[in-house]
């Protein structure tokens, strides 16, 4: 068997099936015209991107936050003021805001970090709401008023269209580019600590992985992506107010990642394209005979993931039949020895 074109032919067919995903993704808009139907595109590619902000910290870390909306209020803020009261580009702001969350995620949770379990859960529930209560009853941040963007001709340069497609285009891009780098995180040296942290602290510390170091770039990293999804959200919507920042949010950023699979880089990209569509399905045709079914049906999704299927979806494909079929008769996937010799051939060229 020839080992190279095994493995090509393997490779070539997932960028085959990659490649019509993402034109039918591209495509979407050119056929659906209905500006509701787009806006739910628009809120999976943001939730999700949101929800993998949280994996690299909940997911891979281990350290289940349920503050991470705080973070991503934190960019829409500071993006929302400097660009009304200072006349800043919102492409800088957006790179200015990224930075402030990241420097107050580090600085307020690197001594959290001594904790664990449910008590640093608890400490991010409470730098949320501490932080929402504190900005309604700040005039600076006009309270509960809110904070608005200045509404204008359509303009690239200042990240601001009519239209929602372009948001769609730009969702769509900030998600797949998270993704990548979350992917590569994820085959580092980072990624390695970050998951041997979860799996067993004391352990790491003995191999020479330092906790707290990567425990804080772990929670720097999620409050970076997420101040930037805040300066995506404030565009999008024009105006903010502290209920961006109440915790059924972070609830809801949650929740993709563990549907879909908290330990898989792809498991909040496989949530957020159920969970949000399903969620907006019940707000529009149920709401006037249930309000609030979309979180009863967060609460039970949840409820019925942890008890039955805590792996998520993706824990369940890795293990089931389909995927075995899918592997053999779609992709042509080698053998595992197949894969290792090839391994080895790469290594052998490369030395």
């Amino acid at each position: 068997m020839d080992v190279k074109k095994a493995v090509n032919t393997y490779h070539r067919n997932i960028a085959i099936i990659l490649g019509i995903v993402l034109a039918i993704f591209i495509a979407i808009p050119l056929f659906v015209k209905t500006p509701y139907i787009i806006n739910i595109f628009v809120l999976v590619f943001y939730v999700s991107t949101m929800s993998m902000a949280w994996n690299i910290l909940g997911g891979m870390t281990g350290q289940n936050s349920l503050g991470l909306a705080a973070y991503m209020g934190i960019g829409a803020y500071t993006v929302c003021l400097i660009v009304s009261k200072a006349g800043w580009n919102p492409w800088v702001a957006s790179i200015f805001a990224m930075l402030v969350t990241g420097l107050i995620a580090g600085v307020i949770f690197f001594p959290c970090f001594i904790l664990k379990g449910p008590y640093f859960t608890l400490v991010s529930i409470a730098f949320a709401e501490s932080l929402r209560q504190f900005i309604i009853n700040s005039e600076f941040f006009g309270r509960a008023s809110g904070v608005g963007l200045p509404f204008g001709k359509d303009s690239l340069a200042l990240f601001r269209f009519t239209s929602k497609v372009p948001y769609y285009y730009a969702g769509m891009i900030m998600m797949i580019a998270v993704y990548i780098i979350m992917k590569k995180i994820d085959g580092s040296k980072i990624g390695f600590a970050l998951k041997t942290i979860r799996e067993d602290e004391d352990a790491a510390a003995a191999i020479g992985i330092n906790p707290t170091k990567y425990k804080v770039l772990a929670v720097v990293i999620s409050a970076v992506v997420a101040g930037f999804v805040g300066f995506f959200y404030a565009s999008y919507i024009r105006y903010i107010d502290p209920d961006l920042m109440v915790q059924a949010k972070s609830t809801e950023f949650v929740l993709p990642a563990v549907v879909g699979g908290a330990a898989f880089v792809e498991g909040p990209l496989v949530g957020g394209l159920i969970m949000i569509p399903l969620s907006e399905f019940l707000r529009a045709n149920y709401a006037r005979v249930l309000p609030g079914i979309n979180m009863i049906m967060y609460a039970v999704v949840l409820l019925v993931v942890i008890r039955f299927r805590p792996s998520g979806i993706l824990g369940w494909y890795m293990d089931s039949k389909f995927k075995k079929f899918i592997d053999e008769k779609i992709l042509k996937k080698p053998s595992v020895d197949v894969l290792e010799q090839y391994a080895l051939d790469k290594h052998k060229k490369g030395a």
